[in-house]
């Protein structure tokens, strides 16, 4: 299989990418965006198959014009920004929505013969009708991409992520430490907002890809039989 990712510089991102390269299924990895992955240039067991990463350098509003050297099977997409790093709302919604729909785009014009499935994170509580304007964009998101000609769509829902970023966000900060010392308390009605780490996201999103085909219950209101959804819960059961 051929894959894509965009944000392969980012918490999920970065280990997704070190889990697409050292997996054999996986013939050429394309990864697009602004700069490069921070990769080692010696091949250890962290970076095992980094002679099939193909980087494309691109701005996020570029993405359409774009040409792709291979076909893709699978397309991994782990945007994310905050409206502080953005700086605007309209500025949220050109990464975490426009760019989005865009890449799935570019995805489908360069898909295979058996079509793409892509694989993307969104949040938890994602809602296109919530009142918090974060769900809210996060919600339409998962409606647009929902109707897209894609073989397969999977949309991950991570809690409060936990993990070393390259910039700092403090809400998730704050939420680390607490987790460090409250972990417990995510029981019962409250186990799906569970802090979860990048890591763990990218683990389910390989395991999710490696048997697109599987049977996975989500939210009814947009699950089909072509779109699934992984929520946090999920995440934190299916891969340990």
């Amino acid at each position: 299989m051929n894959a894509a990712i965009i944000g392969a510089t980012g918490l999920i991102g970065h280990y997704l990418l070190l889990n697409l390269l050292a997996d054999a299924r996986y013939k050429t990895v394309v990864a697009l965006g602004r700069r490069a992955p921070e990769l080692a240039t010696v091949t250890t067991t962290e970076t095992a198959g980094i002679e099939k990463l193909t980087f494309i350098e691109t701005q996020l509003n570029q993405l359409t014009e774009l040409s792709l050297p291979v076909t893709i099977d699978q397309a991994f997409c782990c945007l994310g920004t905050t409206i502080k790093q953005a700086g605007s709302q309209e500025n949220f919604i050109k990464v975490d929505h426009t760019a989005v729909i865009d890449f799935a785009k570019l995805m489908i014009a360069h898909q295979s013969q058996t079509q793409v499935n892509l694989f993307v994170v969104t949040a938890l509580d994602a809602n296109e009708k919530s009142t918090v304007f974060y769900n809210r964009v996060k919600g339409q998101v998962q409606r647009d991409l929902s109707q897209l000609p894609l073989a397969k769509l999977f949309i991950f829902q991570p809690s409060l992520l936990l993990g070393q970023r390259t910039h700092q966000r403090t809400l998730e900060d704050i939420g680390q430490k607490f987790f460090g010392i409250a972990s417990g308390i995510f029981i019962g009605p409250l186990a799906k907002y569970k802090p979860i780490t990048g890591k763990l996201v990218a683990d389910n999103m390989l395991a999710v890809a490696v048997k697109a085909n599987t049977e996975l219950v989500g939210d009814p209101s947009l699950e089909t039989k072509a779109v699934k959804i992984i929520d946090n819960k999920q995440m934190h059961r299916l891969v340990n």
